[in-house]
């Protein structure tokens, strides 16, 4: 193993992320630190080891990354003369005069350019690489490190160097449905970028790689559900505010968005029904929404969606299902999900990858491990309860869900028409889900559910878990352990 650290001496971040010129590029993509590596070599006539250490570099593919989040400065236009400009002088001024130091004209072009800076919570950054380099490979990095001034823009100063101990990576290549995505450097980009240069020409963009963020590991002594503790979160980008009770309308949109573009066949994890179109028992895709709940000004309001995956299914196989629709675009831009219901509603989704989301859409917000856990939409009970001790039977339904999804038996369960979380619609005001059969609807209602141990989520509980309702988010008390 080894990785490069850069430090940004100024504590931010100057370059402009080239799928989006209004923000900034964090962390750096590692094709920006390869051209930054290869500038230090050809502008001092590097060795022949620095050359080596370059071609082992763009031979090891996508490195895992150790980065910070960070804020966005607010940015603004700044105009100013431009170099490259085939017709510098302002053709409307008649006459101009010289510089007598500089000799440059007065009244050269001016064009807006932005200049947008990222903050990082901590300015270093390691690109790290699995394999070991030999000795001669190792000393030209370590040569090429010491040049490198820059990354990005000239006031984007850095100090670099080669880390053989670095700190554990929390971005990671993925082939699942990316966070973000981020320019890479592959076999032949030095030789492009020295034909490019040698001709007067700016390098093409390189090829894109996914990255995701790395999974905490799960404590051994805390129970899991049936679903990854990662949810796949997507935000509205574009549409009218929704409030939760339209979480089913929502979610249903979605779900015909991903079956539709996912590869024949459909698999049963996907669809939720085995090929010859019987229900799935086994667990399948959930949709979720999210909304913005739990705090003092919480309205209900949704402000994304997202998709629980079962743990069952490794990434190879959610990148090949999910990617045709959720993947990024061939310039590294997030993808859209468009979901249309006439006029009911148009909105516009894509991959959650902002480093600071509203805590809706922040996955540990859903997934994080607590003793107690409250509904923010209903459970819809899996049979109508009947008799005297109806509310009994209820309250075993809803343990019995608990078990279903692989999570513990709760010690206690309180049922009730109103949430606990501030912001959520009483349980009438959402509409209720039909019976397959198509005879009736299903009774739902919100609870509160305590554990003997912390558990896991993301808890999704009832008949009609796959489809938002019976989502649950932890609920912490005063003198609560945190753990």
């Amino acid at each position: 193993m080894v990785a490069i650290g850069i430090r940004y001496l100024m504590g931010w971040s100057m370059a402009t992320h080239s799928a989006d010129r209004e923000h900034a590029e964090w962390p750096p993509h590692p094709d920006r630190v390869f051209m930054a590596l290869a500038a230090a070599h050809y502008e001092t006539d590097g060795s022949e080891g620095e050359r080596e250490a370059l071609l082992w570099l763009e031979r090891q593919g996508a490195p895992s990354m150790r980065a910070f989040d960070a804020t966005e400065r607010n940015t603004t236009k700044a105009y100013v003369p431009v170099n490259d400009d085939s017709s510098p002088i302002n053709k409307r001024q008649r006459s101009w005069k010289l510089y007598p130091q500089l000799s440059l004209p007065v009244g050269r072009n001016r064009q807006d350019r932005t200049f947008p800076v990222a903050i990082p919570s901590d300015p270093t950054v390691y690109l790290v690489w699995p394999d070991t380099p030999s000795s001669e490979v190792r000393d030209g990095l370590e040569s090429l490190c010491i040049k490198v001034i820059r990354v990005g823009h000239s006031a984007s100063l850095v100090q670099a160097w080669v880390e053989d101990s670095p700190p554990e990576p929390n971005l990671i290549p993925t082939d699942a449905v990316a966070q973000r995505s981020m320019r890479v450097s592959g076999p032949g980009r030095l030789e492009h970028l020295t034909a490019q240069y040698s001709n007067g020409r700016r390098p093409d963009r390189s090829r894109w790689a996914g990255y995701a963020r790395t999974q905490p590991e799960a404590r051994q002594d805390m129970s899991n559900g049936a679903f990854q503790d990662r949810l796949l979160v997507l935000r509205r980008v574009n549409g009218r505010r929704m409030g939760l009770e339209s979480a089913l309308q929502l979610t249903g949109k979605l779900r015909n968005a991903v079956v539709k573009r996912c590869p024949e066949p459909v698999p049963e994890w996907v669809s939720g029904h085995t090929r010859d179109g019987r229900p799935s028992q086994e667990p399948h895709l959930a949709f979720l929404p999210l909304p913005f709940a739990g705090s003092e000004h919480a309205d209900g309001h949704l402000l994304g969606l997202a998709l629980a995956i079962p743990n069952s299914v490794g990434p190879a196989e959610v990148g090949r299902c999910l990617n045709p629709l959720l993947g990024a675009n061939e310039d590294g831009s997030m993808r859209r999900v468009h979901l249309y219901d006439g006029a009911n509603f148009e909105w516009l989704l894509e991959v959650e990858d902002r480093d600071s989301p509203p805590l809706a859409l922040r996955s540990e917000t859903w997934t994080q491990h607590a003793r107690r856990w409250a509904t923010v939409t209903p459970i819809v009970f899996d049979r109508h309860p009947k008799g005297q001790d109806r509310e009994i039977q209820a309250e075993q339904m809803v343990a019995d869900a608990c078990q279903r999804i692989g999570l513990p038996r709760p010690v206690d369960v309180v049922l009730s028409q109103v949430s606990l979380h501030l912001g959520v619609p009483h349980s009438r005001e959402f509409p209720t889900m039909q019976r397959k059969s198509g005879k009736g609807r299903r009774q739902h209602s919100h609870a509160m559910l305590t554990f003997a141990e912390s558990v896991g989520g993301p808890m999704i509980l009832g008949a009609g878990r796959y489809r938002g309702y019976g989502m649950c988010r932890p609920v912490r008390w005063a003198g609560d352990d945190m753990k």
